[in-house]
């Protein structure tokens, strides 16, 4: 199959795409990081008290004018674009959840520290009605701290508070019989297992073989499925798998590790995993950038005798009839293991990790990148492109 196009070809491709990004909303383009100072047009109201702020697609990041440096003002903007475009291709992952997050005015309100906050709270209270806030103080915001660095001893909250307000403004609205933080959405059945029970309030205790122990009795049922997620999701991106942590949380949480949830708590991942969701499949870094050219794919998942199979047709901008390899590593430049060979152009099937979210990335050696959840077995995230072998 003959790949190349033509220069005309060329052209309206470039010109489809200039369109397409001039019609974009501004929650729907990629982030460019500006801190601005004054009145958000979205969030008005917390000039007063918030006036300095970074819009990240459908969710704004909002700080004090003093006691939150730049740093981790940025560092929260950057995580969460990885958690909304975690592909960074420039777009949200979900563009539903997104728009939801648009529509609710959804944001991050950052304070020095937990005294600045409730003195924040008290003299401005009011103006926080409109809007759907969640709290992230910048004395717990880290970002040279754990799990980006393992070995710190401190962990940096902006992956717990900003994963919060997406799962509880973003997905529990748009997916309310899925995500919903009520009694009988799957997310909140599955909690109910993970707990040992229904509780409606937090027990005095749970029972024997509960591996989600949450005993904050302020945090009220929704409170704890809002909890539970980001428990579940974190653990599954090996988020919490790091010196020491395990003994930190475990009288909250016991299974910090992907292999242990994947074996003992199967509900919240076939939640967790499951395509049509679009939610994140690596841990966010603090390192957010658009990738140039990136494309997403979307392959067609199937299950024949037991094995995941996937196809998909590849749009390689290379001439047709180059040879690949499509070559599978857990970590890019790692020890690697060749899955099937194709020439430049032609379809994509074999069996293998069904991944979830697939990206071209144009380089000098036409590499393909797939970042996905591996087979039920032992959940290893794997890398797959395609290595040029010759003609």
């Amino acid at each position: 199959m003959n790949t190349k196009l033509t220069s005309s070809a060329a052209l309206l491709a470039i010109t489809l795409l200039s369109n397409s990004a001039l019609a974009q909303l501004p929650h729907e383009r990629a982030p460019d990081f500006e801190i601005q100072k004054g009145q958000n047009p979205r969030m008005p109201q917390l000039q007063v008290a918030l006036p300095v702020y970074v819009q990240v697609f459908g969710l704004f990041i909002h700080s004090t004018a003093s006691g939150v440096e730049d740093e981790k003002l940025l560092h929260a903007a950057r995580i969460a674009a990885d958690y909304l475009d975690n592909d960074r291709d420039g777009r949200a992952d979900n563009p539903e959840v997104n728009e939801r997050l648009w529509q609710v005015r959804a944001g991050i309100v950052m304070a020095r520290d937990g005294r600045a906050m409730e003195q924040l709270f008290d003299r401005h209270g009011e103006i926080f009605d409109a809007y759907r806030l969640q709290d992230l103080y910048a004395s717990e915001t880290h970002p040279r701290g754990a799990p980006h660095a393992a070995g710190s001893d401190q962990f940096d909250a902006a992956l717990e508070e900003i994963l919060h307000i997406i799962t509880s403004s973003g997905y529990a609205r748009v997916y309310p019989d899925v995500f919903g933080e009520l009694r009988g959405s799957q997310l909140a059945n599955a909690m109910d297992i993970a707990r040992g029970g229904y509780f409606r309030t937090v027990p005095r205790s749970y029972p024997p073989g509960a591996w989600y122990t949450y005993d904050d009795r302020t945090c009220d049922y929704a409170c704890q499925v809002t909890e539970y997620i980001y428990w579940a999701l974190t653990s599954l991106l090996d988020g919490q798998d790091f010196p020491g942590r395990r003994e930190e949380i475990s009288g909250e949480w016991k299974l910090n590790t992907a292999q242990a949830l994947m074996s003992g708590d199967r509900a919240v991942v076939q939640l967790l995993t499951n395509p049509d969701y679009h939610l994140p499949t690596r841990l966010p870094d603090g390192n957010y950038s658009v990738v140039a050219g990136n494309t997403a794919i979307n392959p067609a998942i199937a299950t024949n005798n037991g094995q995941l199979v996937f196809h998909v047709t590849i749009p390689i901008p290379a001439p047709a009839g180059i040879l690949y390899e499509v070559v599978a590593s857990d970590a890019p430049g790692g020890e690697s293991q060749t899955l099937t060979r194709i020439v430049a152009g032609d379809p994509l099937s074999f069996s293998g990790p069904a991944p979830t979210r697939q990206e071209v990335l144009p380089s000098r050696d036409v590499r393909v990148s797939v970042k996905d959840i591996q087979a039920i077995a032992d959940n290893r995230r794997r890398f797959i492109w395609l290595k040029v072998i010759g003609r």
